[in-house]
């Protein structure tokens, strides 16, 4: 296995111990484990038997002692005896090093001054030399007060010092270089100092941080660091690329030298800092990992070492899955397509599912129907996310339509005091229904009768394709025989007498049965026997298809497809029925459990032990990632089926937890949205890589790092051949998600949304000359399409309450919202500003898109806008009905981002667009109206929705002639089921839509005039 996964040398921090858990009593000594670096004197410790956090005290090294050698990242290399050496303790020990990392050191808000205070120092001597003391003033020494025991959390020495604000515009704190310092010491003969951490030092990544600047400037950044190295100890090249490094940042330059820093007096406080922007000194500040990101640092520590790892779903971070065939479905209490029904069967029985989900696809309703199955199999299952948005409007608005008691919601301490509620409001309701008796019974005749018409409706496709194919060949081989030729005699005797010459052995004898062939069929001697031959064969292919056809229709009589249609609908109801009986039953049968839960809510380990006993009778729940420990004991396999949604934005450390607690699992996600928001720097990944006992290039090669794969990558990879594609869309305009469609999905979505007769609907393109320029505190803005977007709204009639501006620059949408806040009209108030990443996983029926991008933009903007690419496809799908894009076309086209250009594009296309649809058998149905003088056009457009051949009637109507054509057959009657949808669309817009098969559009279209004449004048 460690071969397999290419891990070697793994390291981790051993320490022992002498002391009792304060949990559970254990005494700790082999086997104990340092959580994190010493910070502030203090190793941070998990008790392997209980999971629990503790602090030990500890001397700190004096100075003058000589520090022993140190890996790349600042640790102490460890010997090959006390290395794990499986991937699994490697890959976990990775992750949590990297979650610690990045966790610590975030600014601090600017009047916080008991989390922050400046060093009285003339020089910087620690980060730009040796110096591994520093003076304690009394301010830096408050700092060091009251650090609980068992929490992550440390003072941070640090330079030089910037300012930054957050999304609301409050100031916070941090220096871009930190170091930790260890505890401060008070020796009996001298002044009291702080001793430096022998951690080395490093750049803050907390700083760089989405939060604090806009992802454009982070790249900027990252490339900086990339090119130059960082050179701690010398004072040049610190200094060099501290300034590179702001510079990117768009932070407003100041004079920056270690050796002469800023005056400082700490009795005034007129010296702070008081806006945005670096300064020149030296600060000392307390850093804490939040609550939520130490259970996820407990739950890696305790996976590290489990022996058990592979008895859970996440032993398929190393093993390849290659799914069964589908099955058919027992029940299903939501409507599903094709798709989804196979990721629902899936998810069923496969001990990994991975299921790739584009935007409007229904990622929600599959998830739904999977908690729901769940509940029928008497499973547990949890649906978590690290974005709530989808996690609670499964939980809030699709369980809910099926029973209100299917989903639970836990997670944070907040959320836990809501769940109490909800149960003791819940369950006298849930356990007060009535009864259901025979839904189990009644769900199976369903099922069967749901899944013999689907089959019924298999079987016609397959048949009417057959025709059409042996009629095509048919007609194909008779004019390669015939021409214009009528054969003299009957097919079985020209079928016989070429048999006949085909077997003869002598070739003189054959020759002469051949002409005699020709001769009494009234052939030319050009053609071949082989050729008659197979046009006889084609013509009882023809024959056979035919006939079996007939039998068919006359055995199925009446509408087919609404039969299969009231059949789902009675066997969608009656899962319902046991859905919901089912969750009587369970609520009933734990109630007492139930109760118990909502009285431990407060207390963390009885809450995980009760949770462990509803879980048996209670069986959906749902929980954000990092509030997995208190809710859910730290077992492998202890959850029969974990989902995990929008897992294309979580690392691979947030849902691991999740994954090592799951029998099953199922990963839903899209690699085409918006990656994992990650802060540490390539560098500094590469070095926590190393210190693992593995390499950068290793983690690359299973697509485990943290920085560039997310957890969707990771387990994609081992899904063979591919995830599931959920190919329906139901979400956008057809004319806003046909460029998704085009440029992130390869063509592969149909297209199925719901559409209105308004005439402003679809994608259009608003031609901006302006002026891109940076920002105040950096990135870039465009003032000319500022006014354009506050403009449209005003004159807008929408309401504004189901509007968005996105833009992909932070500073642009800053300035957008500043400026509808800023406007008379309050309505502009409530619509609402941001980057994708405030409208992943939503929607609006309007989104207004400020590309942002001029003449003026510089290489870099547009280079990293061309990189995250996916920042466009996040933006444009959330548009259901109108997508509104101001920008400069000319620029883009000239100067791009390719993404850009093809967006403004489609627009041209849509708006002077036709559909370019059509064949021989279009050809063959038109021609056959215009024999009979009714003209027709063919390729329009309605709303997005091609119509293969457009018809007025006489008195205006609007008919729309649709060709059925099943070329690979229609397996779960799913093209039969997309074109009811889609004639259902075309309906709703005053269409009256005949559908008529691919086998009679060609064999017999005048057929087809009857019904056209009959739509066009009733009275005929």
């Amino acid at each position: 296995m460690a071969r397999r996964a290419g891990y070697e040398n793994y390291s981790r921090f051993p320490a022992r111990f002498d002391q009792n858990c304060h949990s559970c009593a254990k005494r700790l000594r082999q086997g104990l484990d340092v959580l994190g670096s010493k910070i502030g004197g203090q190793w941070h410790i998990v008790c392997i038997a209980c999971g629990d956090t503790a602090q030990s005290g500890g001397a700190v090294a004096q100075r003058g002692t000589a520090p022993p050698t140190r890996a790349a990242s600042g640790r102490v290399p460890v010997s090959a005896e006390q290395r794990g050496t499986t991937p699994w303790s490697i890959l976990v020990n990775y992750l949590r090093s990297c979650v610690i990392d990045e966790s610590l050191a975030g600014p601090v808000p600017l009047n916080a001054r008991d989390r922050w205070a400046p060093f009285p120092l003339d020089s910087e001597t620690v980060l730009c030399g040796g110096d591994d003391r520093l003076p304690a003033p009394a301010g830096v020494r408050k700092l060091f007060d009251n650090i609980e025991d068992g929490a992550l959390e440390g003072v941070f020495y640090g330079w030089p010092t910037v300012v930054v604000l957050d999304r609301k515009r409050r100031a916070h704190i941090a220096p871009l270089f930190v170091r930790p310092l260890a505890a401060p010491i008070e020796p009996t003969d001298g002044e009291p100092y702080i001793p430096v951490s022998h951690d080395l030092p490093r750049l803050n990544s907390a700083l760089l941080h989405s939060g604090w600047f806009a992802p454009e400037m982070l790249s900027a950044a990252a490339k900086v660091i990339a090119n130059n190295v960082i050179g701690f100890g010398a004072t040049a090249a610190m200094t060099a690329t501290a300034k590179a490094v702001l510079g990117a940042l768009g932070i407003p330059e100041a004079v920056l030298d270690p050796l002469k820093l800023l005056p400082v007096d700490p009795d005034k406080e007129l010296w702070l800092p008081q806006e945005v922007g670096v300064f020149n000194l030296v600060m000392a500040f307390r850093g804490q990992v939040d609550i939520a990101v130490q259970s996820l640092l407990a739950d890696l520590r305790w996976m590290e070492t489990a022996p058990d790892w592979h008895n859970s779903a996440a032993r398929f971070l190393f093993d390849d899955v290659t799914p069964p065939a589908t099955g058919l479905l027992e029940a299903c209490s939501v409507r599903l397509n094709h798709a989804q029904e196979i990721a629902l069967d899936a998810a069923a029985h496969n001990p990994l599912t991975v299921i790739t989900g584009p935007p409007g696809t229904g990622k929600s309703q599959t998830v739904t129907a999977i908690v729901a199955e769940a509940w029928r199999r008497g499973e547990s299952v949890v649906l978590s996310s690290t974005n709530n948005r989808p996690v609670d409007d499964v939980v809030n608005t699709k369980a809910t339509d099926i029973d209100a008691g299917l989903m639970l919601r836990t997670g944070n301490k907040e959320v836990r005091g809501k769940l109490s509620e909800a149960v003791y409001d819940l369950l006298p309701e849930v356990v007060a229904r009535q009864p259901e008796e025979g839904a189990e019974q009644a769900v199976q005749v369903c099922a069967s009768q749901r899944h013999l018409a689907a089959h019924v409706l298999e079987q016609r496709a397959k048949l009417e394709s057959g025709l059409l194919d042996a009629s095509l060949l048919r007609d194909e081989l008779r004019a390669l025989v015939w021409e214009d030729r009528q054969p003299r005699v009957p097919i079985t005797e020209i079928d016989k007498r070429a048999a006949k010459a085909v077997r003869t052995r002598w070739k003189w004898l054959r020759r002469r049965r051949a002409a005699k062939l020709r001769e009494v069929a009234g052939l030319p001697s050009t053609i071949a026997v082989e050729a008659i031959i197979e046009w006889t064969r084609s013509e009882s292919v023809f024959d056979s298809a035919w006939q079996t056809l007939g039998a068919h229709q006359r055995d199925n009589e009446g509408d087919l497809l609404d039969a299969f249609q009231q059949a789902d609908m009675r066997w969608r109801a009656a899962s319902r029925v046991l859905t919901s009986e089912l969750v009587r039953r369970g609520y009933t049968d734990g109630a007492e459990h139930l109760k118990l839960l909502a009285d431990k809510l407060s207390e963390e380990l009885p809450f995980r032990e009760v949770m462990t006993q509803v879980l048996r009778h209670v069986h959906g729940w749902a929980t954000s990632t990092l509030s997995t420990r208190p809710s859910f004991d730290c077992r492998a396999g202890s959850i029969d089926l974990v989902v995990i949604d929008e897992a294309s934005q979580c690392t691979l450390a947030q849902i691991l937890p999740l994954a090592f607690r799951a029998k099953r699992l199922v990963i839903v996600g899209d690699a085409d949205q918006l990656p994992p928001v990650i802060t540490a720097t390539p560098e500094r990944l590469r070095a926590l890589a190393t210190d693992a006992g593995a390499s950068h290039e290793q983690f690359a090669a299973m697509h485990h790092t943290y920085g560039e794969h997310s957890a969707f990558d990771a387990f994609a990879a081992r899904f063979k051949p591919e995830p599931l594609l959920l190919n329906e869309h139901y979400r956008c305009h057809p004319d806003i998600i046909r460029f998704c469609n085009e440029e992130f999905y390869d063509g592969k979505l149909v297209v199925l949304s719901e559409v209105d007769d308004r005439e402003d609907l679809g994608l259009t393109w608003i031609d901006i000359t302006g002026v891109t320029r940076p920002g105040r505190t950096g990135s870039v803005v465009n003032e000319f399409e500022v006014d354009a977007v506050v403009n449209w709204l005003a004159e807008s009639e929408l309401d504004l309450k189901h509007t968005g501006v996105v833009t992909p620059f932070r500073a642009q949408a800053n300035m957008i919202e500043r400026a509808l806040a800023a406007h008379p009209d309050e309505r502009l108030r409530a619509v609402e500003v941001g980057t994708a990443h405030t409208f992943q996983g939503g929607e609006r029926e309007t989104i207004l898109f400020s590309t942002v991008i001029s003449t003026d933009a510089q290489p870099g903007t547009i280079g990293w806008l061309e990189s995250q690419r996916n920042l466009v496809n996040v933006a444009v799908s959330r548009a259901k009905h109108r997508l509104i894009v101001f920008g400069d076309a000319l620029a883009i086209r000239t100067r791009g981002p390719r993404v850009l250009r093809t967006l403004a594009e489609t627009a041209t296309a849509t708006a002077t667009g036709h559909a370019t649809t059509g064949d021989v058998l279009t050809d063959r149905v038109r021609a056959a109206l215009t024999a009979k003088g009714i003209p027709s056009r063919r390729g329009q457009l309605v709303q997005g929705y091609p119509v293969e051949i457009a018809i007025t009637g006489a008195d205006g109507e609007l008919i729309d002639v649709e060709i059925s054509r099943y070329p690979d057959g229609d397996t779960g009657a799913r093209q039969q089921r997309r074109d009811a949808v889609r004639d259902t669309r075309l309906r709703g817009l005053g269409w009256r839509v005949v559908r008529v098969p691919g086998w009679q559009a060609y064999l017999d279209p005048a057929a087809i005039i009857d019904q056209v004449r009959t739509m066009r004048d009733p009275r005929t």
